[in-house]
């Protein structure tokens, strides 16, 4: 492993770079001096790795996420600063801003929201990547 590259080494990252610019596996070689089997050996470790990483890191949003019931006749305008303040005794950043979140909140709130009201319960969770999921 190495400390600037995560879960891939130098030379894996550049082979995903030159890949993702459109260069062969072939040019690749010739580029690094090295054989197409080489290239094509480090480039699938590399996305091995990098498919470890994004379940590695599934795996910790989901790890006891903060909950935040959004009550029977709570005004939806103020539901916003109540998800925030949660995340924040939690110490998660949230990716979304107030207006954001009430957008989220009115397309998977369905008809649990009634004008500015929310008519029946909704639960909101918090992952620690910062994400909202409206139950």
């Amino acid at each position: 492993m190495n400390r600037d590259t995560g879960f891939l080494t130098d030379k894996q990252l550049k082979i995903l770079e030159l890949r993702a610019q459109g260069y062969k596996q072939r040019e690749i070689a010739e580029l690094l001096g090295t054989s197409r089997e080489n290239v094509a050996i480090l480039e699938k470790r590399a996305r091995e790795n990098v498919e470890k990483a994004r379940r590695t890191i599934l795996a910790f949003e989901k790890l006891s996420p903060v909950r935040v019931a959004l009550e029977e006749g709570e005004d939806l305008f103020q539901a916003p600063e109540k998800i925030l303040r949660m995340a924040d005794r939690h110490g998660i950043k949230v990716v979304h801003n107030k207006t954001s979140l009430i957008g989220m909140l009115r397309r998977h709130g369905g008809g649990r929201i009634q004008g500015n009201r929310i008519i029946s319960r909704i639960e909101v969770s918090l992952l620690r990547s910062g994400r909202i999921v409206v139950e």
